[in-house]
């Protein structure tokens, strides 16, 4: 065979091998992004709370060494979430927009922060709500909608003076706002 040619075989061989590389490299991103984009938002707002095996002993390892779940809050475990609200939320979780996704990551950090006493408090809150019939828990999401709708139309006046109030002493202001503006509760 004759040097070009020799040469041609050689750059074609080492062209194959590049295309080849290359093709695993892209393969794996996708594979590796895929992950994230699957296990990264319940990793962040605490889904997963352990490590990948998820025995109980290793659960308890992670307990004891840190004092608490690895997760910051154990969301999943607290929440008593079944595997298909689990699912449901990692579903909707990939639909949401940007801006959606990092006021969900703000409202769990700001009850990443909040005393222990105070988060055990809207825990239990939380679980007396959904011990509620579905037809109930339907009526109070509806009420606390029209609620939020109702506080953006409040003077910033009002809602400094609400601010500034106990809970028991702003609810009892919004009830007198609210039936001021609609009559009946």
């Amino acid at each position: 065979m004759d040097a070009r040619r020799e040469q041609l075989v050689r750059l074609l061989n080492r062209r194959r091998r590049r295309i080849r590389l290359m093709l695993v490299c892209l393969a794996t991103a996708l594979a590796c992004g895929l992950v994230a984009g699957i296990v990264g938002p319940q990793i962040l707002i605490g889904g997963v709370s352990y490590d990948a095996a998820g025995s109980a002993a290793s659960k308890s390892r992670s307990r004891e060494r840190t004092g608490r779940a690895a997760g910051p809050l154990a969301l999943s475990d607290r929440l008593g979430l079944d595997p298909r609200e689990t699912q449901a939320n990692t579903i909707r979780w990939q639909s949401l927009p940007d801006d959606a996704r990092r006021a969900t990551l703000d409202r769990y950090w700001r009850l990443a922060e909040m005393r222990a006493e105070e988060r055990e408090s809207a825990f239990e809150r939380y679980a007396a709500f959904r011990r509620l019939p579905e037809k109930r828990q339907e009526f109070c999401r509806t009420r606390a909608r029209k609620l939020k709708v109702f506080m953006g139309t409040l003077s910033p006046q009002d809602r400094a003076v609400l601010a500034g109030m106990s809970d028991e002493g702003r609810a009892r202001r919004l009830l007198e706002l609210w039936q001021a503006r609609y009559g009946t509760w």
